[in-house]
């Protein structure tokens, strides 16, 4: 319970709500394979919605869909690799060809390293996580939203992290940088849509135990919450009409950074310099 306490925001625990918001409702998710979207997937068909589900792994895809329909469940699968912009657009196509409508679009997708700077230039983490958590994903709204705008309007979720917020975390330069530019581009269009009838919300995770966070050795004994624990909180704005969807302790960080912004580098600073240390006794 404490744990849920510190780490959690908002979130949609009372099925009743959600079961009235989305039953009948065409929702796309993608990243849908495992963890966040595979339970997000798996909670919004439980709940009477048509899941339309995109992910890279369509081996893995057909699998949830198989279960999500065992369960008396509606859904269909596009496999789709965000960084190929031409498939993106196709897959598009496909999607409005084969659907009415599109009453929300959770953007779950993405990818995070953890690695010095200096390590990642010949690896090109930057290029790679822009690709999958920024311009993979913004092509596939763009070409989705004509189309929500034209049926009278819908709704997007942003799956975003609290990591997407300041102070600049060292070895996370290339994610954290993608997380927020996406995330301010997505509060541009946000504002651009006012009165168009779509609405926009990004949900700001902390730790979630899944697949993307176990190669890093820090985590393994972090409190983290579980992929269904943190769909409850991505289905929120589906009920709820936020526009920002965090934890309690979010906007306190968001203060300290604008208060104490030197104090923060420089504590930021100093982890890695010990870090470093540490790394170099050890060998």
């Amino acid at each position: 319970m404490l744990r849920r306490v510190l780490l959690s925001p908002p979130a949609c625990r009372d099925l009743r709500p959600l079961v009235a918001a989305v039953r009948g409702k065409a929702v796309l998710i993608t990243g849908a394979s495992y963890g966040i979207g595979e339970a997000t997937a798996r909670l919004l068909a439980s709940c009477g919605a048509e899941v339309i589900l995109l992910a890279r792994s369509g081996e893995r895809l057909e699998v949830v869909a198989a279960e999500i329909r065992g369960a008396g469940g509606q859904t269909s699968v596009y496999p789709l690799n965000l960084t190929d912009l031409e498939a993106v657009r196709a897959v598009a196509s496909q999607i409005a060809a084969n659907h009415p409508r599109i009453d929300a679009i959770i953007s779950n997708a993405g990818h995070s390293i953890r690695r010095p700077v200096l390590d990642s230039t010949e690896r090109d983490d930057l290029g790679r996580l822009l690709a999958v958590n920024f311009s993979g994903p913004a092509a596939l709204l763009l070409a989705l939203l004509p189309r929500m705008v034209a049926q009278g309007g819908g709704m997007i979720v942003n799956v975003s992290s609290a990591s997407a917020m300041p102070p600049g975390i060292p070895r996370w330069a290339a994610y954290q940088g993608s997380k927020v530019g996406f995330d301010l581009w997505l509060g541009s269009v946000a504002n651009e849509l006012h009165g168009r009838g779509v609405r926009v919300s990004s949900v700001y995770l902390p730790l979630v135990r899944t697949r993307m966070i176990a190669p890093t050795r820090a985590y393994r004994f972090a409190p983290a919450l579980t992929p269904l624990e943190a769909a409850q909180s991505v289905v929120y704005p589906l009920v709820q009409p936020m526009r920002r969807v965090a934890p309690w302790w979010l906007k306190g960080q968001q203060v300290a950074t604008l208060l104490f912004p030197d104090a923060l580098d420089r504590l930021m600073g100093g982890a890695e310099e010990l870090v470093r240390r540490l790394t170099r006794r050890k060998r």
